[in-house]
């Protein structure tokens, strides 16, 4: 009887020991993943897939998605996490995608989406022989001041029909 007990606790040693390395080698392929993205933290990177959700607060969070990223869309990793990564966007705002939606962006693809936009060509001048100042008629700065009246008490109107009287210098 003791034998007994003492060959079924070997044996569930060795079972456990089995377990442990079926556990080591079923997380090893998203060790790799999360440790590719800590090598490479702050570069650009760039959504694969068609779209890409991303969450401001978190996966978890109990109202969806807040928006949806288009494929290319580029963003720095912040942290990596289990199936997800803390990115920020290009514009600035931080939140997390699915690290199996992004990859490494090339640098051509970075390039593009840094580049600063074209400034617009200039306005073409119409010469009708007038300035053109591009004013806006409507401001309330543009417009003259009224006139000053006369004061009644101190310039009296002459009488009607009679003529004003010259200022004497």
């Amino acid at each position: 009887m003791f034998r007994l007990q003492l060959q079924i606790s070997r044996l569930a040693r060795a079972i456990g020991a089995l377990f442990l390395v079926a556990l080591f080698a079923s997380g090893c392929g998203s060790v790799q993943k999360i440790t590719a993205l800590n090598r490479t933290t702050g570069d650009w990177y760039a959504v694969i897939a068609e779209k890409s959700s991303f969450y401001r607060y978190g996966p978890q969070q109990g109202n969806g998605p807040d928006q949806q990223l288009p494929r290319d869309s580029i963003m720095k990793v912040i942290r990596p996490s289990f199936g997800y990564v803390k990115v920020q966007l290009q514009t600035g705002e931080n939140g997390y995608v699915a690290s199996e939606d992004i990859r490494p962006a090339s640098a051509a693809l970075v390039a593009e989406k840094t580049a600063p936009p074209p400034t617009p060509p200039p306005l073409i001048a119409i010469h009708s022989g007038e300035e053109q100042f591009g004013l806006d008629t409507n401001d309330p700065r543009l417009v003259a001041p009224p006139e000053p009246l006369p004061d009644p008490q101190t310039d009296p109107l002459p009488p009607e029909g009679s003529p004003a009287p010259l200022e004497q210098p």
